[in-house]
C-alpha cells in the first residue's frame, strides 16, 4: 500500500484534546492476541472445542462493529499513513454509503424502521471490508478479535440477510474471560483522560467518518466540546 502524503490531518488528536495512542493500542492488541491464540489451543486439547473462523469467513463483518475512542485514532492513524489517496477515495464512498443504508433502519431520534424492506447490498458490510478481506486486519478493533465460533459461520450473518439462518452462533466466550484484563486498559487510558468512555462507544462506520474529517460525520458525546 502506498504512503499518503498531504493527507487529511489527525483530526481525532485535535479534537478531544489527547495524542493518539497507536503504541499503547497496539501492545494491548498484542497481549489480546496471544491471550486468545492460547485459550483456542486450550480448548482444542482440552475440551475438543475447534473454532470455525478461518481465513476468508466474512459474516461476521456484516454485523454492527462497535469501537472506541481510542481504537478509532489507531484506526485512522493507519489508515492515513498506509493507503493510497485512491483507497482513502474508495473508503469515504463504502463509508458513506455505509451511512446512508444505516439511516434507512435508524434515525437520528432514534425511530426504527427495520420493519421496512431493506436489500442487502455490499454496503452492509464494515466499508473495511473488500473483497472478502479486512483492509486494517492490523489494527482491527477489539470487538473482532475477541469474537470466535465454534458453529457453523452461517449462523452469524446479520438478521436482515436474506440468507440468515435461525440458530445463533455458538460463541468462545471464555476468549473474552481471558482477553478482558488487557481490554480494560484501554478503557482505563480514555477515563483518565477525562472522557467518558462508555459514551466513546460508536459503531465503526461512525467512528470512521470522524477520524478521517469526513463531512457527513456524527459528532461522539463522550466529553468532546
Amino acid at each position: 500500500m502506498g504512503m499518503v502524503t498531504g493527507g487529511n490531518p489527525a483530526a481525532g488528536a485535535d479534537k478531544f484534546g489527547i495524542p493518539l495512542q497507536n503504541h499503547f493500542v497496539s501492545s494491548v492488541y498484542s497481549s489480546v492476541d496471544k491471550a486468545a491464540g492460547c485459550e483456542i489451543n486450550r480448548l482444542y486439547v482440552e475440551e475438543d472445542i475447534i473454532s470455525t473462523c478461518k481465513r476468508g469467513c466474512f459474516y461476521c463483518c456484516g454485523q454492527y462493529i462497535q469501537t472506541n475512542i481510542a481504537e478509532a485514532q489507531a484506526l485512522g492513524h493507519f489508515i492515513k499513513h498506509e493507503f493510497s489517496r485512491c483507497q482513502i477515495e474508495d473508503l469515504r464512498i463504502r463509508t458513506k454509503h455505509w451511512h446512508e443504508w444505516d439511516e434507512t433502519r435508524m434515525d437520528r431520534r432514534g425511530a426504527s424502521h427495520c420493519d421496512e424492506p431493506i436489500g442487502l447490498s455490499a454496503y452492509h458490510y464494515c466499508p473495511l471490508l473488500v473483497e472478502g478481506e479486512c483492509r486494517v486486519y492490523p489494527v482491527r478493533p477489539l470487538i473482532c478479535r475477541t469474537h470466535f465460533v465454534c458453529s457453523d459461520p452461517s449462523a452469524c450473518r446479520h438478521s436482515s440477510d436474506p440468507d440468515s439462518v435461525v440458530d445463533n452462533p455458538k460463541k468462545l466466550a471464555t476468549i473474552l474471560d481471558v482477553t478482558n484484563p488487557f481490554s480494560v486498559r484501554i478503557r482505563d487510558r480514555v477515563e483518565n483522560t477525562g472522557l467518558n468512555y462508555t459514551k466513546s462507544i460508536m459503531l465503526l462506520p461512525h467512528w470512521l467518518a470522524i477520524e478521517m474529517n469526513w463531512d457527513f460525520a456524527i459528532s461522539p458525546q463522550c466529553g468532546w466540546p
